[in-house]
């Protein structure tokens, strides 16, 4: 009797990262959490808030805070009763000059008859909540300055980015996007804050060329060689190359204002004159061209932006090589580019979920187990990030000043949070870039540009 011959297959060998290349993104958004790339977050956002802070105290606030649908006239009505309401709560006479009152004035006459009814008074429940609706109330409507209200328009899209991705709603997160890159410049731009759009923004594009590219720089050599370079390193490779990467960042920009105002001028020249408007509609077909060239450095740029700081960190090239480098992937290979930039979104939600876990639950912990057996007010607001803001009154000196400082170092893992993104989209856009450079010329994603190399290649120096 025969026996059948069994054959088996046998499957050794397999390098599943170079099947799965993409997974490459993920691996660079967990090594994004090293403590050096979260040191330069951390500084990238207390430079960015310190700023806008700065610029707050001295520019005049907006009367509709941004993405607001509501009316002006119904808003200064609503803060006009709000002040008025505040003038006599907890059973206080209003001031002769409650007309002239500001929100924040009325703000700090709130704070002030809360602190004394409490020291007079027994304090009610019902006292309790009246105070906080009417300072909730009053921060409602309260006037922004330019960089206060875009933070939190910012926030906001950014929200509804996690949200619409965690939902599986493209289409939610992609308004997200939108929102921060093109309607955000728009609504400054209407409410008259040019200066601050053109001084902030460059500030901003300063800090994401030197921060920015030293993360970029730090990934692109652990993947590389596995090497972990310091955070000075980085830093000193970074803003030795700050000018290409600004260069590389307004480039697309400065060529769409610049095309944009060759056809407002065309129109005004040549369509506002009799005669003229007959020569200037014969050239029409020549401003379409121009305009197509618009829609497709501006959607380009959009969708490029990524790649345009890692390109330099990885090749050490100029910002105009970095831009012609980012556009040519894009064209060669576009499907390949959204692939990997959906991947980088769904990598950076789900890494700042877990990082804003682990936030919150680290101010939980700690304030709960401290303030165990602390028998003083000093730790009353501690905790997890507050919703309301309500402050604490009535405390005495040293409760005052150690709950100040309990709340700058909360304030520090906060920013730590924020920081983290900057760190995550780096470090993982870097991969991106890579990725896009191996799908277009099978150039291997570990070949980067070292000292002892030919500048914008990975061809060494002849002796």
């Amino acid at each position: 009797m025969m026996q059948r011959q069994t054959q088996k297959t046998v499957i050794d060998g397999v390098d599943f990262d170079r099947v799965f290349k993409f997974s490459s993104i993920f691996t660079a958004i967990a090594s994004s959490m090293q403590p050096a790339r979260l040191l330069i977050g951390l500084l990238m956002v207390v430079v960015l808030m310190a700023t806008g802070r700065l610029w707050d105290s001295f520019a005049p606030a907006l009367e509709i805070p941004l993405g607001t649908v509501e009316e002006f006239a119904t808003l200064s009505q609503e803060r006009q009763v709000a002040i008025a309401q505040s003038g006599t709560a907890l059973g206080k006479t209003a001031p002769e000059d409650l007309q002239s009152w500001s929100v924040q004035d009325a703000q700090s006459y709130l704070l002030s008859a809360w602190a004394a009814h409490q020291v007079q008074e027994q304090v009610s429940q019902e006292d309790r909540v009246e105070f906080e609706r009417l300072y909730l109330t009053l921060e409602s409507v309260r006037p922004l300055g330019p960089f206060e209200s875009s933070a939190i328009y910012v926030t906001n899209a950014w929200n509804g980015i996690v949200e619409g991705a965690l939902n599986l709603n493209a289409v939610e997160s992609w308004k997200g996007v939108v929102s921060i890159v093109w309607k955000l410049p728009q609504l400054l731009w209407d409410a008259g804050h040019h200066w601050f759009i053109s001084v902030y923004g460059f500030v901003l594009l300063l800090v994401l060329s030197v921060g920015g590219g030293a993360i970029a720089r730090m990934q692109a050599c652990q993947h590389a060689r596995g090497d972990r370079i310091s955070a000075s390193s980085a830093y000193q490779y970074a803003s030795q190359r700050w000018r290409a990467t600004l260069l590389a960042l307004t480039a697309p920009g400065m060529l769409v204002a610049g095309v944009s105002i060759g056809l407002v001028l065309f129109g005004l020249f040549l369509f506002n004159v009799p005669v003229l408007n007959f020569i200037g509609s014969l050239f029409y077909g020549l401003a379409l061209i121009f305009g197509f060239l618009i829609a497709i450095v501006a959607v380009g740029y959009a969708v490029c932006w990524p790649m345009l700081i890692p390109a330099i960190a990885v090749e050490n090239c100029e910002g105009g090589e970095a831009v012609q480098r980012s556009f040519a992937f894009m064209f060669a290979r576009p499907l390949h580019l959204l692939g990997y930039l959906a991947i980088l979104v769904i990598g950076l939600v789900l890494g700042f979920v877990l990082v804003r876990v682990l936030a919150n639950l680290t101010l939980d912990f700690t304030a709960n187990l401290v303030d165990a057996w602390s028998f003083n007010n000093a730790l009353g607001n501690a905790g997890a990030i507050p919703t309301d803001g309500i402050p604490v009154v009535g405390l005495a000196w040293h409760e005052s000043a150690a709950g100040g400082l309990v709340a700058l170092w909360e304030t520090v893992v906060h920013d730590l949070m924020v920081g983290w993104l900057f760190s995550g989209f780096f470090s993982a856009s870097v991969m991106v870039y890579l990725l896009m450079r191996y799908a277009c010329d099978r150039q291997d994603t570990h070949d980067i540009w070292w000292d002892g190399m030919i500048v914008g290649t990975s061809i060494a120096k002849p002796e």
